[in-house]
């Protein structure tokens, strides 16, 4: 009996069993995706609850701070408010040095960008010195 005869013979049942396998991948293909979009659906209500219980701290914190600050006398007010002034200035001349900074990488960068390409540029030209006589 010849391998031809046994898969005729048995071309059904193979043919069958085949379709049952493609059904179950299927099937476990579907359970899979539906426990990974409750797993997802989970961690998003997880990370909302978190978000509102931040907000809500940062919600009384800043209602303990307007308590607090009704009760200060004037010249601790003040002393706060200077504070706050000199934290604006320091905070804007920060601002000013990572500005200037970040201008001054970006010239470093275009300059030694600059001299890579000058570098590359003579290089071209003796080469061409080389392989065609005098021209610049």
């Amino acid at each position: 009996m010849s391998l031809a005869d046994t898969i005729s013979q048995n071309f059904l049942p193979i043919f069958y069993s085949i379709v049952v396998i493609i059904i179950l991948a299927i099937i476990a293909k579907v359970i899979l995706e539906r426990e990974k979009a409750k797993q997802r659906k989970n961690f998003a209500d997880m990370r909302l609850k978190s978000k509102k219980l931040e907000m809500k701290k940062k919600e009384r914190h800043l209602e303990k701070l307007k308590e607090a600050s009704m009760v200060l006398k004037d010249e601790e007010k003040e002393k706060v408010d200077e504070i706050s002034r000199d934290k604006a200035i320091l905070a804007r001349r920060s601002l000013a040095l990572m500005n200037e900074i970040e201008e001054r990488m970006q010239r470093l960068e275009r300059g030694s960008e600059n001299a890579k390409l000058m570098k590359t540029m003579k290089e071209v030209k003796r080469a061409e010195r080389e392989l065609f006589g005098k021209e610049d």
